[in-house]
Order: structure tokens, then C-alpha cells, then sequence
């Protein structure tokens, strides 16, 4: 019976822990990939947003990539 106990307990906290990281994760930008143009850039972003992203943003880096970060 305190096995059983042990184990819903750890259950418990380990979806506590989940539960408290999924909003951390919207507050801070997420790296999601590079692409050769803006438009695919944008293109992915809105599909992101569809996946129920909050926001996406493309920038330039210094060799012409696009790079897609999502929050």
C-alpha cells in the first residue's frame, strides 16, 4: 500500500512540474528553425500561430537567413 502511495505521489508532482513549465515556456521567445526568404519565414510563423503559438517573429542574421522564433 505505501508503494502505491510513493508512486501516485510522484505522479502527482511530476504533473504539478509540467503544469507549472507549459507557461514559462509562452514568456520566453523559442527558436524554431532558419529559412532562405521572408515569406517562407512568415509562412511557418503563421503556422505556428495556427498550432496555437501566441506570436512568431522573423530576423535577419548576418548571411541572409531568416531566423523563426515563436513565443
Amino acid at each position: 500500500m505505501r508503494v502505491r502511495a510513493g508512486i501516485v505521489a510522484a505522479g502527482i508532482a511530476a504533473l504539478a512540474a509540467f503544469g507549472v513549465a507549459a507557461p514559462a515556456q509562452a514568456a520566453d521567445w523559442t527558436y524554431i528553425g532558419e529559412y532562405t526568404s521572408y515569406s517562407k519565414c512568415v509562412d511557418m510563423g503563421q503556422q505556428y500561430k495556427r498550432e496555437g503559438w501566441h506570436e512568431y517573429k522573423c530576423s535577419l542574421n548576418g548571411t541572409g537567413w531568416y531566423y523563426l522564433w515563436v513565443r
